[in-house]
């Protein structure tokens, strides 16, 4: 399966659910999805707590929120947390549909 084609139609599902495309507010608890290549990163945070000493730590909150440019980050949706507090980041292929914690 081409991974762009499955990397499209999953991202048209995260705008036909609601979810906001673009760069997220640094100030409250969102829960994101962040897509390089055919991985996509989930995770819940708040930007304005991230450790800046994990920016440059590849598959951490920080590395992918606020590099987003250095992440190769193609897509970002996000919306609001039901819960305030730290999960993930977590990463799924798309093709194969294996994860990865950290």
């Amino acid at each position: 399966m081409n991974y762009r084609a499955a990397l499209e139609s999953w991202a048209q599902t995260r705008r036909d659910r609601g979810w906001h495309e673009g760069r997220p507010p640094a100030d409250q608890w969102i829960e994101y999805h962040a897509t390089h290549a055919q991985l996509v990163y989930s995770g819940r945070c708040r930007i304005d707590e991230l450790d800046q000493d994990d920016r440059l730590a590849i598959g951490t909150h920080a590395h992918i929120m606020l590099n987003t440019g250095q992440a190769q980050i193609r897509f970002m949706f996000w919306r609001p947390a039901a819960a305030e507090s730290l999960w993930g980041p977590r990463c799924m292929d798309l093709i194969s549909g294996e994860i990865k914690r950290w």
